[in-house]
């Protein structure tokens, strides 16, 4: 029993203080790196996971504070509990984020501006948006998506343009996001109950369990399909396809027995997981 304690505490850790995120990220990066053979510029690698991390314990600090201490969520009742320190950790993480971007080349600094756009016009919709455009904030999913695509997919291209290979770029932005997409909404399908009790409106709530269900399948489908495609064109080596493979793999297998995955919250686990699958990878990529 008590081995059990400590497996679901260090799960909800895990989970609520978005680790496999901020790692998640630094690894996705290196791989789309390898994936379009440019060097990749670690300063900002670093950068990009420390963002990440600070944009998500943002958005659930403001989930928690705007709910209170009677959030459904661990994660959301967590951070308001906690609000004092996880400022203090955000404000941290800002100013390391300060300090590497004295070490980030010049070319960066438009794509960076480009992406804080992005990231504002996320919290603008979701957070200070009339009531008038409230329908907005369904679009949550395709838009964070969207976001996190470009920040992974584009952000190893930025100053490499030589090594650019536009059809190989569709290709892999659209297998991508529609990972990215098909893990939202299985987070969406999983939290639907506790958001509705939390009075938070996320696409979910457009659907019936089995038609978002329906509609997990088809974005696994779609980057499938995509990936098929690639790797047939030639546009992906064998260990590439594997890892964007395994990431599918593992969004089916999620969507497919939620009820093993629902326990402990399994699933944001396992889906925050899955973008840590390259480093099992790291040694073979050339």
């Amino acid at each position: 029993m008590k081995r059990f304690y400590s497996y679901q505490s260090i799960l909800n850790f895990i989970n609520t203080y978005s680790i496999l995120v901020a790692i998640g990220s630094l690894s996705s990066y290196l791989f789309f790196s390898n994936l379009f053979d440019v060097k990749p510029n670690y300063v900002l690698a670093l950068g990009l996971s420390l963002s990440l991390w600070i944009i998500y314990t943002l958005d659930h600090l403001l989930d928690g504070l705007s709910i209170g201490k009677d959030a459904s969520s661990i994660r959301h009742r967590e951070h308001f509990l906690k609000h004092k320190q996880m400022i203090r950790w955000m404000l941290f993480s800002l100013i390391i984020l300060i300090g590497l971007s004295f070490w980030v080349p010049q070319v960066y600094y438009g794509y960076v501006l480009f992406l804080c756009i992005l990231t504002l016009l996320h919290f603008c919709i979701n957070y200070f948006l009339s009531r008038k455009y409230t329908f907005l904030r369904y679009l949550k999913e395709i838009f964070v998506a969207l976001v996190v695509t470009i920040g992974f997919v584009i952000t190893p291209l930025i100053g490499n343009e030589e090594s650019l290979n536009l059809t190989q770029l569709i290709y892999i932005f659209i297998i991508f996001y529609f990972i990215n997409l098909s893990n939202l909404l299985i987070f969406s399908f999983f939290d639907r109950d506790r958001d509705h009790r939390d009075n938070m409106l996320t696409i979910a709530h457009l659907y019936s369990h089995r038609k978002l269900k329906r509609l997990i399948y088809l974005g696994i489908g779609m980057s499938t399909t995509i990936l098929v495609i690639s790797y047939i064109n030639g546009h992906l080596t064998l260990i590439n396809f594997f890892v964007l493979a395994s990431m599918q793999l593992t969004l089916l297998f999620i969507t497919s027995f939620p009820s093993y995955f629902k326990f402990s919250d399994r699933y944001r686990f396992f889906g925050d997981l899955i973008y840590l699958y390259p480093i099992v990878v790291f040694p073979f990529l050339g």
